[in-house]
């Protein structure tokens, strides 16, 4: 098993449920001051989300995967946190903590005459769930 990352159950290995891309995006909140005669100043009063999209395209008729990668979205139906884990050279045990999948999205194209597609583009959405010290920041849970 060439196991990347794990996602609560779901194992992102080589073959056949694989990313290509791993997208975060980081806020801090910044909140806005008027001053008398000047422009406004800024105050940080915390952190915003930490979004991590996971995306990737899948061939489930010639190499198999749409089983796991519709497993995904029961777990997203389930509403419940799960941790996320990366295995791969980049993040060798990196425990991102418990997360909750905001969205999953696919596209299918090269449709097959069993009105599936051959070709299975996604991406998924996950965010920290927040508890613990240090709730909010991937990476320190």
């Amino acid at each position: 098993m060439n196991a990347l990352m794990a996602l609560g159950p779901h194992v992102f290995e080589v073959l056949p449920l694989n990313y290509q891309e791993l997208e975060r995006t980081t806020e801090a909140v910044w909140a806005s001051i008027p001053r008398l005669g000047t422009r406004p100043a800024r105050q940080f009063v915390g952190y915003g989300d930490d979004v991590l999209v996971i995306s990737g395209v899948l061939f489930p008729e010639a190499l198999g995967g749409r089983g796991a990668f519709e497993a995904i979205r029961a777990t997203q139906a389930a509403a419940e946190p799960v941790m996320l884990v990366g295995f791969g050279t980049e993040s060798v045990g990196r425990v991102w903590g418990r997360v909750i999948i905001l969205s999953v999205h696919d596209r299918q194209e090269s449709i097959a005459r069993n009105g599936a597609g051959e070709v299975l583009s996604y991406e998924i959405e996950v965010a920290p769930y927040g508890d613990g010290p240090g709730a909010g920041l991937f990476g320190l849970f």
